[in-house]
């Protein structure tokens, strides 16, 4: 453990982002964005269903490889990516934000993320696959869950807290999280730096992924948020909160 400075995220959480930013493998490029929700598969590798670390997912994009004789060495940033895009190799926003807060937390307190969330999944099989497959169990709904996070006011922010948008999309039923990075105060302006994974429809098929961005809030209303990503303003989420993880409460 050690002293928390409420600004800007560890150092070893900084790493894991940076690693998806910059994947080990080939050239390096960033990490697409996987969901695994319209797949619908089940049982497979956390790698394989769009909650695999960076080392993992960079494995399985080396293995995949030598499966499809595809030389690695000689692909682009760009060619890579689209290798790993062809793949379903990536990661989404829950299981990104799983990763780096699962760094931020052994940082600051020396514990396990997955030790201290309360599991959404009923009865004694579900509590026991939540267990076992955490990152694939603690979604968004998870970490927004009251008894996992508490809503703080924006003006009160810290690297670590996390934003959340629930009920989006035209169903009403997609979820997405950012991770505070940073945070930065002038008057009653309160500028937050982010990381996140997600993929906006201007993205294309090759241009989503891991990134990064800002919003400046005026007061405590997200709603006055203006975003280097304008899609985080207008994304038409029932709710949208700032919370704070009660694991790094305690």
């Amino acid at each position: 453990m050690h002293q928390v400075n409420p600004d800007i995220i560890e150092a070893g959480a900084r790493s894991v982002i940076d690693r998806y930013l910059f994947l080990p493998v080939g050239a390096h490029p960033s990490c697409p964005y996987f969901n695994n929700r319209r797949r619908g598969t089940k049982s497979n590798l956390r790698v394989l269903v769009g909650k695999g670390t960076p080392e993992e997912i960079s494995e399985e994009c080396e293995i995949r490889a030598l499966q499809n004789r595809v030389s690695i060495s000689v692909l682009s940033v760009e060619g890579l990516k689209e290798f790993m895009i062809s793949q379903d190799l990536g990661v989404d926003c829950s299981g990104f934000a799983y990763h780096v807060l699962t760094a931020t937390l052994a940082e600051r307190r020396g514990r396990r993320l997955a030790s201290l969330i309360q599991t959404r999944r009923q009865g004694f099989i579900g509590k026991t696959i939540a267990k076992l497959r955490p990152a694939e169990n603690i979604g968004v709904a998870t970490l927004a869950d009251e008894r996992n996070s508490v809503e703080i006011k924006a003006s009160e922010a810290s690297a670590g807290d996390i934003v959340t948008f629930m009920g989006a999309g035209r169903d009403g039923t997609y979820n997405h999280v950012i991770v505070i990075t940073k945070v930065e105060r002038k008057e009653a302006a309160t500028r937050l730096s982010y990381a996140h994974s997600y993929a906006w429809p201007e993205d294309g098929s090759f241009g989503h992924g891991v990134r990064e961005g800002t919003a400046v809030i005026y007061g405590d209303d997200l709603g006055t948020a203006v975003w280097s990503e304008p899609g985080l303003g207008t994304m038409n989420a029932k709710e949208r909160s700032v919370r704070r993880l009660r694991a790094f409460m305690e």
